[in-house]
């Protein structure tokens, strides 16, 4: 009888550790898919300048700008987002260019000699 207690007691704390472990397993992989979501953008140059696509993004959140080289050409490969702090120049195998916006509203892209002009816009976070 105490072996079956005893047998009983370790299956239940065995039970106890796996939940534990599984939910705090799903709250992390729940808190790295948050961590995880990025805003996926298109950096293309057309004959009025820099056009992102979309054209709005959300702040606080991360941005992954992928550069089309095809469109994208000479200067106008160093791309400079000064609200972000962001002055990079791309070239092919690295053609992304990562930031977080901290500040909403419209926000400017220039080439690196200030020739080329564009702009994008940041909003707040939809309230939940």
């Amino acid at each position: 009888m105490r072996i079956r207690m005893l047998r009983g007691r370790m299956a239940l704390t065995l039970a106890l550790a796996v939940l534990c472990t599984i939910g705090g397993t799903a709250a992390a992989q729940s808190g790295k898919q948050q961590a995880k979501t990025v805003q996926n953008v298109k950096l293309t140059f057309d004959d009025k300048g820099y056009v992102v696509t979309p054209s709005t993004v959300v702040k606080g959140v991360p941005v992954r700008m992928t550069v089309d080289l095809d469109t994208v050409k000479g200067c106008m490969r160093t791309v400079v987002i000064d609200a972000f702090n962001v002055k990079q120049t791309v070239k092919a195998g690295a053609t992304t260019i990562e930031f977080t916006p901290t500040k909403t509203g419209p926000i400017q892209i220039v080439c690196g000699m200030n020739m080329g002009k564009g702009q994008f816009t940041v909003v707040e976070p939809a309230k939940q």
